[in-house]
């Protein structure tokens, strides 16, 4: 399981919409599994199959679970991976992980931005 976890201050509710918004800004469309997860989808998954490595950056499709709990260390909100990018070979897997990592940098400088990030890390 790859995938990104943080740790935040503040209201649960807060955080959650603020990852939330900070996707969909990112492109993704977020299908609400309860109040508290989602699955976040961009990109073609019939361009990352017919295209491979040619999908790119954009059309990769890439898929997160998100979800937001709390802890007595803080609201945690973690970002399990739920594509490879296998379908486009190596090149395709170099993308996804690419994608994915600029997906974590930036809901990782939004929380810092907003003075709320407590930590942060690969699952």
């Amino acid at each position: 399981m790859k995938g990104h976890r943080f740790v935040v201050s503040g209201e649960p509710t807060i955080a959650r919409n603020t990852v939330y918004a900070t996707l969909e800004n990112q492109g993704f469309t977020l299908t609400h599994m309860d109040d508290w997860s989602a699955d976040a989808e961009r990109g073609s998954s019939g361009a990352s199959i017919m295209l491979g490595a040619f999908a790119g950056k954009k059309g990769r499709h890439v898929k997160l679970r998100v979800t937001c709990q709390t802890s007595p260390e803080g609201v945690v909100i973690t970002l399990v991976q739920g594509t490879s990018g296998i379908s486009g070979g190596i090149i395709g897997m170099d993308q996804a992980s690419t994608l994915y990592a600029d997906i974590y940098n930036t809901v990782g400088l939004t929380f810092q931005q907003a003075g709320v990030l407590i930590s942060g890390g690969n699952l």
